[in-house]
């Protein structure tokens, strides 16, 4: 997972938690998180061959709905500009070398990362520190 947070909140905690996620939902705070997001993206994308499959994009262009075709940088960063400052729909990256996935749903403050090799895990984790996010396991 990698998160605005240094780990999850435990259910049971009594914090402010919900405040101060809605806090970083404002759309100043949105905007830093979003940039922060394509930073990690378009980095790793410079290593891994990919796919992209792109859901529940309405308005945008129905074509753009599924497996993305044109995989231009432009194209990347307006979708994933979209999806997190607009908080609807959700971009799932499969790293086809690697067998791995990342998934950013709109309206969250994070990315799931699921099936990491240790080289993709020790890659994200420079870059995730590197934009000032955090970076741990989900534990149901």
């Amino acid at each position: 997972m990698i998160d605005f947070l240094p780990g999850r909140v435990p259910d049971e905690a009594d914090t402010i938690f919900e405040e101060v996620e809605q806090y970083f939902m404002q759309d100043k705070q949105l905007q830093v998180f979003c940039d922060k997001v394509i930073a990690i993206v378009l980095k790793l994308l410079c290593y891994y061959p990919f796919e992209m499959y792109v859901q529940e994009h309405i308005p945008l262009i129905r074509q753009r709905e599924g497996w993305l075709k044109d995989k231009r940088c432009d194209t990347i960063v307006k979708i994933m500009k979209k999806t997190i400052l607009k908080r609807k729909g959700q971009i799932d990256i499969l790293l086809t070398r690697e067998n791995s996935m990342l998934s950013i749903s709109g309206g969250t403050l994070s990315i799931a990362v699921y099936n990491e090799s240790d080289s993709l895990r020790e890659m994200l984790q420079s870059m995730v520190h590197t934009e000032g996010l955090y970076d741990w396991r989900f534990r149901a």
